[in-house]
C-alpha cells in the first residue's frame, strides 16, 4: 500500500491514529483553526474519518479527487458540489444514526457511490473497521 493517500482524522488526539501512519500520510489538524499542516494539495484518493470528513468535503469542493473514502462521516447538508468521481462510505454496523445520514445525503450526490456496513463495528477505526478500510484502499490501488 502506498503511503501517498491522505487520512484526515476526527476529533481526538493524533496518537489514536498513529497505527494508521504506516499506511497513510496523516497531516496535523488544528481543529481550533480548521487548518491542515502540511496542506493536502492534489490527491487521487482522500480518506476522512468522522469530523475529518468535513475537511475532506471542503477539499473536494475546491479540488478534483478521484475517490473519496468517508468513514463514519459527520452529517452534511448536501454533497452536490463535490468534484469527485466516486465516494465510498464506510460505517460501523452499530452506527445506525450515521447510516441514516449517509443514505439521506447520498441522494444529493452527482457521482458514483456505495456504502459498506462493517459488521460489529462502531465509531472507532479498530478491528473489523480498520481491516475493511485497508482492504478498500488496497482494492483502489490495485485497479
Amino acid at each position: 500500500m502506498k503511503k501517498a493517500i491522505t487520512f484526515l482524522y476526527g476529533l481526538g488526539d493524533l496518537s489514536e491514529y498513529k497505527s494508521l501512519s504506516k499506511y497513510f500520510h496523516i497531516p496535523r489538524i488544528d481543529w481550533n483553526k480548521s487548518t491542515i499542516t502540511p496542506k493536502i494539495g492534489r490527491v487521487d484518493v482522500l480518506v476522512g474519518f468522522s469530523l475529518g470528513c468535513i475537511l475532506a468535503y471542503i477539499h473536494a469542493e475546491k479540488n478534483k479527487v478521484k475517490t473519496l473514502i468517508m468513514c463514519s462521516p459527520t452529517p452534511a447538508e448536501s454533497l452536490k458540489t463535490l468534484k469527485v468521481k466516486k465516494i465510498i462510505f464506510l460505517v460501523g454496523e452499530k452506527e445506525k444514526w450515521c447510516l441514516k445520514e449517509i443514505q439521506r445525503v447520498a441522494k444529493t450526490l452527482k457521482c458514483g457511490w456505495k456504502v459498506i456496513v462493517i459488521p460489529k463495528a462502531d465509531h472507532r477505526i479498530i478491528g473489523n473497521y480498520r481491516k475493511k478500510l485497508l482492504e478498500v484502499v488496497n482494492e483502489i490501488e490495485n485497479n
